[in-house]
């Protein structure tokens, strides 16, 4: 009996083993050879979706796919596009009601022998997208196409419109979009299309071009009319271009081609607009705008920076966007249906009404609007505090949420972000709160950097669940999109930006070196065919960026008890040269110069310059030592980079570690305020290193804030010496040092006025006593940065 058991056991194993792997819920749905069917007569934008996806198949497969309105008959697979194909294979449509103007239906099923996949969405817009989560889902294995099947997806996106406005800075190619040429804008437009992105917002920077055009000023604008047509022909995208309120252009800064052009100088102007003449020299900048670029679906002005006149009323700022109606009216394709959007940021008419704060200002400035400007007419809540104004006035349907900075500061040195966690919580606490408003828009500067924040923010605009996804899944999603064979190792690499352990990162940052020079990057993802110079270019930023941040934390944790300089001072050469090639890559200083060295404003810089000038041995060795890695790295870099850039930089900080010793080395410090006492300590202020900080906070006015200093014994001096940062507040500012009469009672012992020194290291205020005083404790009183306090 029991042999009979195992035999029957044995064979239903058999036969369950032997089914098809359909049966499993988990087939792969081979693409290798498969056609695609299109319904006959689709818009443009979904028969470029489909040409893209058959050119994205013939990269995978290394086979042609077949387009047309019937199926090719050796395909194995046929993918059908389209309501009509959909009812074809499937006997119904996608309906309407179920899914809204852009929802979509993705689909895996078999009639008559053959095996089908339906992408298709109520309307053309939903058959778009569903193009787009397709292409997504897409994968690849030895030169093989396929999709886990079964497939039965549907989508409807979270807000109607999902934007992405590219706002910054000019520096190196490609990563500011101020040096993109045409077909750069046309390759990150298709990556945007993938997210679902249908709100695309440019800048073509009329506010630097002076009237009457230049050939050149007209070529980029011409080059600007093609990008805001392909975004609506390629991807039926919805195109604003931006402009300020009042900003004109006098002249072209000597530099013809508008791309490399400075911006903002004195020679473009705030004009204003309650003077006629300027009001006409406003229109006519705007005039030769809207006649270039007529394409455009809306024009945004931005209600203040950059842009604005003081003591202008709000009245003056509707005259300018019914100028700019009239002007669309008269240029625009779209004529009187092109929409005039009104950007709330800072708010224009600041003062025209007493008492009247930014809020109420807003307030009225939408009411104004509703009574006096033309429809149709939209907003771009500019930061979450917009939105409940927009909801009370009844407008949230009109709005369009930008939280500007959130996926990237701007201007902000460049490098990638990755605080998904952050953006999660926008979306939490705000967006998620309006779901009536017309749509999201995220911003950015440098967007060949900033993939996993624009990653996560336009899939979370297109599907509300998303926004719950984990950090590591999101990373992981975006980097199979990028380089699918090295799926985990970039998405532990973009985590590893945010490790503090040296140890940890550097063998993630080896290998992905190691792969990129070796060119084993593998078949680029959906985003990396895309990408411009090569598909590579994402890889190599990593590994520049993790690299620079890996040697700093080198740097920074060094501890060698013995005091050699010569390992500190080969992580300081191997720091100097990771800073460079990131920074001469991205060429942030060519726009703003050779500023602060990050290394140097980290709160653990002092201790390591004190170890240097220890181990160096006082200013002559320090300068010997900088020199010598000055030469070296000359060669490579230029001695302009590599001095201003790093080594005058770093040798100043480290002379001024020069130890200090007065009696105030001696008493403890406290204060009474520490708003980072981890990093920024009172005792920072006494520890005989003029390099560390005592952080009071951002007081850049005049305050009561104290520091004191309080020995175990009365001690006698005659002169106290401050050391601040060098800021603007400082110079002619009065600060006071101060005795405690009585218990609690403290008065003025003696008073300083900063002078205005701006070469000196720091501002410092100096108290020299007439005669000698003795005192168990003093107060400074009137703070911003601390670095140190002599007392002698």
């Amino acid at each position: 009996m029991n042999s009979i058991l195992c035999v029957v056991l044995f064979t239903a194993i058999l036969l369950v083993l032997a089914r098809p792997a359909e049966c499993w819920g988990v087939a792969r749905i081979p693409l290798d050879r498969c056609c695609i069917v299109m319904d006959s007569g689709q818009p443009s934008y979904v028969q470029y979706g489909v040409e893209d996806l058959a050119a994205y198949l013939a990269a995978l497969t290394r086979h042609e796919i077949p387009v047309g309105t019937e199926p090719d008959a050796s395909a194995k697979v046929c993918i059908a596009v389209g309501q009509e194909a959909a009812r074809r294979v499937l006997g119904q449509a996608p309906s309407a009601t179920e899914l809204g103007e852009q929802g979509y239906l993705l689909k895996s099923t078999s009639k008559d022998g053959a095996q089908y996949i339906v992408a298709a969405g109520a309307t053309p817009r939903g058959t778009k997208l569903s193009l787009a989560a397709l292409m997504k889902l897409i994968r690849s294995e030895g030169g093989s196409a396929f999709v886990e099947g079964p497939l039965e997806v549907t989508g409807k996106p979270a807000f109607a419109r999902r934007g992405m406005h590219f706002n910054g800075w000019p520096f190196n190619y490609p990563y500011t979009f101020r040096a993109w040429r045409e077909e750069d804008w046309q390759r990150y437009i298709d990556i945007l299309a993938y997210q679902g992105v249908n709100l695309f917002y440019l800048w073509p920077f009329i506010e630097i071009m002076p009237v009457p055009l230049s050939p050149e000023d007209e070529a980029y604008l011409e080059e600007c009319r093609r990008v805001v047509e392909y975004a609506q022909r390629k991807h039926g995208m919805e195109v604003w271009i931006m402009q300020c309120t009042n900003r004109v252009a006098e002249d072209r800064c000597g530099v013809a081609d508008p791309r490399l052009r400075p911006y903002w100088r004195p020679s473009q102007k705030d004009l204003d607009p309650g003077n006629p003449e300027q009001l006409k020299a406003i229109l006519e900048s705007r005039a030769a705008l809207y006649r270039i670029i007529n394409n455009a679906d809306g024009v945004c002005n931005i209600d203040s920076d950059p842009g604005y006149c003081p003591g202008s009323p709000l009245s003056d700022y509707v005259k300018v966007l019914k100028g700019c109606r009239d002007l669309l009216d008269r240029h625009n394709t779209h004529g009187k249906h092109a929409l005039l959007v009104n950007w709330m940021w800072m708010g224009w008419g600041h003062g025209s009404a007493p008492n009247e704060t930014a809020d109420q200002l807003q307030v009225r400035t939408i009411r104004t609007l509703k009574q006096d400007l033309p429809e149709p007419w939209a907003l771009i809540a500019g930061n979450e505090g917009h939105l409940p104004l927009c909801k009370q006035e009844g407008v949230l349907a009109k709005t369009v949420f930008l939280p500007y900075g959130l996926i990237e500061l701007e201007p902000a040195y460049p490098a990638t972000n990755v605080q998904i966690d952050g953006l999660r919580a926008m979306f939490d606490r705000h967006i998620s709160r309006y779901p009536e408003l017309a749509g999201v828009m995220g911003n950015v500067q440098t967007p060949l950097l900033q993939f996993p924040h624009m990653f996560y923010f336009t899939s979370a605009a297109l599907d509300g669940e998303y926004r719950n996804r984990s950090e590591k899944d999101v990373l992981l999603d975006l980097s199979g999109r990028l380089y699918p064979e090295h799926s985990e190792l970039l998405a532990d690499c973009y985590l590893a930006m945010k490790e503090a352990d040296p140890d940890r990162i550097e063998p993630l940052v080896n290998r992905l070196e190691a792969i990129v020079s070796q060119g084993k990057l593998g078949e680029p993802g959906l985003f990396a065919r895309k990408l411009f110079p090569d598909h590579g270019i994402v890889a190599q930023s990593v590994v520049m960026q993790l690299k620079f941040h890996v040697t700093q934390e080198k740097l920074l944790r060094f501890r060698n008890p013995n005091g050699d300089d010569g390992d500190l001072m080969k992580l300081m050469r191997a720091y100097c040269e990771a800073y460079l090639t990131w920074a001469t890559a991205h060429g942030w200083h060519t726009l703003w110069g050779w500023g602060g060295i990050p290394v140097a404003s980290d709160y653990r810089f002092p201790a390591v310059a004190d170890k240097l000038y220890k181990a160096l041995g006082a200013p002559a060795g320090v300068h010997t030592g900088f020199e010598q890695m000055r030469k070296a790295l000359a060669a490579q870099y230029g001695d302009k980079a590599v001095n201003e850039g790093c080594i005058a930089q770093l040798e100043k900080a480290v002379l001024m570690a020069e130890p200090i010793e007065s009696l105030a080395q001696k008493a403890k410090a406290s204060a009474s305020v520490t708003p980072d006492p981890g990093r920024y300590p009172p005792s920072a202020a006494n520890d005989g290193n003029a390099a560390t900080l005592y952080w009071p906070g951002a007081l850049v006015q005049n305050n009561a804030e104290w520091l004191q200093l309080t020995w175990d014994a009365p001690q006698t001096f005659q002169t106290v010496v401050v050391r601040f940062l060098q800021h603007p507040s400082m110079p002619g500012r009065t600060i006071h040092l101060q005795r405690e009469v009585a218990p609690g009672k403290w008065e003025d012992l003696a008073k300083a006025v900063v002078p205005n020194d701006p070469e000196a290291p720091h501002t410092t205020a100096t108290f020299k006593l007439a005669n000698g005083v003795t005192l168990d404790r003093i107060r400074v009183v009137n703070l911003l940065d601390l670095f140190e306090i002599e007392v002698r």
